[in-house]
């Protein structure tokens, strides 16, 4: 089983760290390992703690979200986690903080499962951008300026037709961020069953884990979400 995604919370508001401290931690894979209030607060748990993942909110009152990517950025060079920020929507301080160096933004309307789905992602490697409906110029989502919206994915999508119905049901979960034990009480199977399905889909699709998978499904639109671009291999 893979290690355990360390993240750290940023955020002044205790009952917003509280909410979303209570979202990671249903997930077996993710482990929130400290809460920062501020950018000094959080520069220093970066530093003693060494997390994978920074998750913080570009519109908390009390926190300067450029200033703590910038002093992060600094501090950790090549070896800097990845910095995740939830926005309420795609300009201002967000975009000023991926210039800084964040890896990603998701809007605060996301679900939980589209939260821990992005968390993944960045601890993965891949940028994830804030998109409030479906993932194309024009249709309603907005994309970074500059952003990688989708490869051409003809070759990728090929690949789902060699799933069954219940692989492909398999690989939706998983992009909702769910665990075996979750699939299994959500497709009334054992959870040996999802193993296999979970294995199989792997197989097929030339994937190398479940995170993998997750951004496999966002890439070719067969789970909505977010839009993962590259940056990983």
């Amino acid at each position: 089983m893979s290690a355990h995604v360390r993240v750290l919370l940023v955020d002044d508001r205790a009952i917003t760290r509280a909410g979303i401290r209570a979202v990671l931690d249903r997930d077996g894979r993710i482990e929130v390992v400290g809460e920062a209030v501020d950018a000094a607060d959080a520069e220093r748990q970066v530093l003693r703690l060494g997390p994978a993942v920074v998750l913080a909110d570009a519109q908390s009152p009390g926190l300067d979200a450029v200033g703590m990517v910038a002093a992060i950025a600094a501090r950790c060079g090549d070896d800097m986690p990845a910095v995740l920020l939830t926005a309420h929507g795609t300009g201002g301080t967000a975009r000023e903080a991926l210039r800084a160096g964040a890896k990603g933004v998701v809007l605060s309307s996301a679900t939980p499962e589209q939260l821990v789905s992005a968390v993944h992602m960045v601890s993965a490697g891949y940028a994830v951008y804030a998109a409030a409906g479906p993932q194309r110029p024009g249709a309603g989502g907005e994309l970074w300026p500059g952003a990688v919206s989708r490869p051409d994915t003809d070759a990728e999508r090929a690949r789902a037709d060699l799933l069954t119905r219940r692989e492909h049901e398999v690989l939706r979960l998983l992009a909702r961020g769910l665990s075996n034990a979750e699939m299994s009480a959500e497709l009334v199977v054992s959870e040996s069953t999802v193993k296999s399905h979970v294995q199989n889909l792997l197989d097929k699709l030339h994937l190398r884990n479940r995170v993998h998978a997750v951004i496999y499904a966002h890439r070719t639109g067969l789970a909505p979400a977010v839009c993962a671009c590259s940056g990983a291999p």
